[in-house]
């Protein structure tokens, strides 16, 4: 996830450049540095200096003009400096502590570090976040005016480099502003350079299209997705670009060939999703869709007990391989209500109930006393203790009803699938158009849970799907025919309201799931 980055304050005293005389012989006895920081314009610059010990990868923040005590040893120093004419200057040193050592951040010293885009944009002026590491540890880093970056020359080996562009394709229409695109391009090297110029050239970068949808109904939920480098060393975690809105939206996007991270967030919901681009491809990511149900998570034997948790029953399915958080922080709270019956021979063996806001409080679990078929029964609801779900919020509840053979002697994960649901031509709302018809992908999913190995895959002998148009109080079988390792069910949509999803799968043992999906989808 995206590193946090403290608020980081200046402010200029106008006096001549010069170092300060060294503290007395008490902190020379127990090694001290002093980092002399000054601005562009010359001005002495209170800030925050971080610095880490080459030897031992200790890291240390210090405040700028003082002297702080540290462990005898080489350190690499970098700082921001941010100027009143929204000028940022990056800079770094290498020095020895031992006894009451200095060194100095020199801002005027400072040279452009320029990226440009060709062609270029109609945005002007576009960001750019450049990253200053010892190696792979992180130092410093500054989100910065494209042509307002600075970096102090440095050829030294110790210290790398990484950096990200970002412009916005813009379309002025009164006195609105529409973004039509964005191009980002990232970069890195060694030590710190002198005058740096490069040209993106736009048939350089990956078109990805990003596509988020809205989940409940109107504009309620505002939808961000945010992008981040999963390269390696200094640029892993950079932020890279990002997109917003309310209601849905399509961003066309165009990066530099990699690894990235994204990571959607609505009000209710995080969701992250890991991906490399080729150069030469053509990609898509998809976010907040419909259908979003039991994910990844399947009753396993461990020990001599069954554990199942149910923390993954809102997975979205445009995202396979996605990680589903549940947190209660500021914006990414979802609280979701559980309750998980176990029975065996027709008698419940446990039922529990569950409120939870974080994935490992919802573990359910049963130690076993014999081999036989058992039956799990989940349900799962949208719900906050302290804040109201959205009105008509999609996929506000699920349910997962396995019924498998399990002994507690063998570790074992139970011999059923998991069924994802992929309604095909929604719009951005996630919605059909009255009395259309829907094609639903339906794909199996099975991984393994604990550490527990899957083992044979079961070989299915039936597969049904059902529609609901009132909320599952009555159901419609719908056609449904293979295609490849899918089957697709065609739904023909009602002339409003909502359409609820179930399918079924049996295997040839007598293993089932039948997984249900509350308002999967919208008609508009």
């Amino acid at each position: 996830m995206r590193r946090t980055l403290a608020a980081l304050t200046t402010s200029a005293v106008l006096i001549p450049l010069a170092i300060t005389a060294m503290p007395g012989a008490a902190l020379a006895a127990t090694n001290a540095l002093t980092v002399h920081v000054y601005g562009r314009d010359g001005a002495k610059v209170s800030t925050s200096v971080h610095a880490t010990n080459l030897n031992t990868r200790e890291a240390y923040t210090l405040t700028s003009n003082r002297a702080r005590k540290l462990p005898r040893g080489t350190y690499v120093v970098a700082a921001e400096i941010v100027g009143s004419d929204d000028t940022t200057v990056l800079g770094g040193r290498t020095v020895k502590v031992s006894g009451s050592s200095s060194t100095v951040i020199d801002g005027r010293k400072g040279k452009p570090f320029q990226v440009s885009l060709n062609p270029p944009t109609a945005e002007t002026l576009g960001a750019l976040t450049a990253r200053i590491c010892a190696g792979s540890d992180y130092l410093v880093e500054s989100h910065a005016i494209l042509d307002k970056l600075y970096v102090i020359p440095n050829g030294s080996e110790n210290f790398r480099l990484a950096y990200a562009a970002d412009w916005m394709d813009t379309h002025q229409s009164g006195t609105s502003t529409e973004v039509r695109g964005r191009y980002a391009a990232l970069g890195s090297m060694i030590g710190l350079p002198n005058n740096f110029r490069r040209t993106v050239q736009r048939s350089s970068l990956v078109p990805v299209t990003l596509h988020a949808r809205s989940q409940a109904r109107g504009d309620q939920q505002h939808l961000g997705v945010a992008l981040h480098s999963r390269a390696g060393g200094c640029a892993g975690g950079l932020s890279v670009t990002g997109h917003g809105g309310y209601g849905g939206f399509t961003m066309p996007l165009h990066l530099s060939p990699g690894k990235y991270r994204f990571v959607a967030e609505t009000p209710l919901h995080i969701s992250v999703r890991d991906r490399t681009f080729a150069s030469g491809g053509r990609y898509s990511q998809n976010f907040f869709n419909a259908g979003r149900g039991p994910g990844y998570d399947l009753p396993y034997t461990y020990g001599r007990s069954l554990y199942f948790n149910p923390h993954g029953m809102f997975t979205d399915t445009g995202s396979t391989g996605v990680v589903e958080t549940f947190t209660d922080g500021y914006s990414s709270t979802e609280g979701v209500k559980t309750s998980t019956t176990l029975t065996k021979g027709g008698r419940t063996l446990k039922k529990e109930t569950k409120r939870f806001t974080y994935a490992h409080e919802a573990r359910f679990n049963y130690l076993m006393t014999s081999a036989g078929w058992y039956g799990l029964t989940v349900s799962a609801k949208r719900e906050h203790p302290t804040m109201a779900m959205p009105s008509g919020l999609l996929s506000y509840r699920t349910t997962a009803r396995f019924r498998f053979h399990a002994d507690p002697r063998k570790q074992q994960v139970a011999p059923v699938y998991l069924t994802r649901f992929t309604p095909a031509g929604l719009d951005l709302q996630n919605a059909a158009k009255p009395g259309s018809t829907t094609n639903v992908s339906l794909t199996l999913d099975r991984k393994k849970q604990g550490g527990v190995k899957l083992g044979t895959a079961p070989k299915v002998k039936t597969m049904t799907a059902w529609a609901s148009y009132d909320n599952g109080a009555t159901w419609k079988k719908t056609t449904l025919k293979k295609s490849g390792s899918k089957w697709v069910a065609t739904v023909k949509n009602p002339k409003s309201g909502y359409v609820t999803l179930r399918a079924k799968v049996t295997d040839t043992k007598g293993n089932s799931s039948d997984i249900t999906i509350y308002r999967a989808y919208k008609i508009a």
